[in-house]
């Protein structure tokens, strides 16, 4: 492996799984006190991107052209984020008259200035910059062919297990009976533009670099397996504080299952479009319109073991696009960083 390539790899898991580590124990200290973890979560989205431009920045090639605009705002908005989550737990403070948790806020607030900045230099960084780096919108028309298959697929998961469970669809539309309900899914294309940079901040790391580094190295159908593998294990501490506090075993078998099935389908799309766009659309409706069917929240969830066997068949009909003719496929990624 290249020595640069080799650099900028020891620094992209430092800063995704390091980085993570270290902010797992002042969860666990946030836990043991009682407060609102989110800001940890949300912050913890954005250590992957920044794992991939730190090795770009501090192993830069001679003459290699950076959108620098778009890396400083990443990084500057994780440093933000960070300092906000540990104050979450040095001093935690509520807004007057409700539970809402003022270090949550200002974070939500910093992703939603980071976003629009971010956008602008998407859009002004030169062709040159945003081709070698990942960020041009290829290949439209399977991109949006694609996001539709997945928006049908994401309501086809939340069905599958009632249709197990004998109650139809009569919980589905239940929830879009409910005029909240149906204004969230409604701004969800709108409220994209305010949050994108969390979401770019997950596959900016996991797609786009890591992605291309498994498959050259273990081929392209083996290579997105264990890519969902690791990015399960990437979340195991929300699962055990985050999204549930009593059953954090099933939690994260579930986030296993989960993680592997939407490696597949991420990873096919971006195969297919070379457009990372497209994966950055896809984990933002995957993590929201869930939510907003389920009432609004991921945390301290329920979980039984009897329930994975439902999610697994709720996943099939993703999980077998790992069947797609281009996993058969020889890599030839040029982001490759093993030779």
């Amino acid at each position: 492996m290249e020595t640069t390539n080799r650099k900028r790899l020891w620094i992209y898991i430092a800063a995704a799984y390091g980085i993570t580590a270290v902010m797992t124990i002042f969860m666990a200290i946030g836990k043991g006190r009682g407060v609102d973890l989110t800001t940890f979560v949300n912050t913890q989205m954005m250590y992957p991107a920044c794992g991939v431009i730190l090795g770009k920045l501090i192993a830069r090639k001679e003459g290699e052209k950076l959108p620098l605009g778009l890396y400083i705002t990443t990084l500057i908005t994780t440093g933000v984020m960070m300092l906000l989550a540990l104050m979450s737990i040095i001093i935690p403070m509520d807004m007057a008259g409700t539970q809402m948790d003022i270090w949550n806020l200002m974070s939500q607030l910093a992703i939603v200035i980071a976003s629009v900045i971010a956008y602008v230099f998407t859009w002004t960084c030169s062709k040159d910059s945003g081709s070698l780096n990942g960020l041009n919108r290829n290949n439209i028309k399977w991109s949006v062919i694609l996001v539709s298959v997945f928006t049908v697929l994401t309501f086809v998961r939340i069905i599958i297990p009632d249709l197990i469970l004998g109650n139809g669809i009569q919980p589905l539309t239940e929830a879009l009976s409910q005029s909240m309900t149906l204004v969230t899914l409604l701004v969800l294309p709108i409220n994209f533009f305010m949050t994108w940079i969390a979401f770019f901040g997950e596959e900016y790391g996991w797609r786009y670099y890591l992605q291309p580094v498994m498959q050259n190295k273990f081929g392209n159908r083996i290579g997105v397996l264990l890519l969902g593998l690791v990015w399960a294990i990437w979340h195991i501490g929300a699962d055990f504080m985050y999204y549930t506090t009593t059953d954090g075993p099933q939690m994260f078998v579930e986030q296993i299952i989960g993680c592997v099935a939407f490696a597949i389908f991420f990873g096919y799309a971006y195969m297919k479009t070379n457009n990372l766009w497209v994966p950055v659309i896809l984990h933002y409706i995957n993590n929201n319109v869930a939510v907003a069917l389920a009432g609004g929240s991921a945390q301290d969830q329920h979980l039984a073991w009897s329930d994975l066997p439902v999610l697994l068949v709720a996943l099939l009909p993703i999980i077998l696009f790992i069947l797609m003719p281009v996993f058969n496929k020889k890599s030839d990624s040029n982001n490759s960083l093993i030779e």
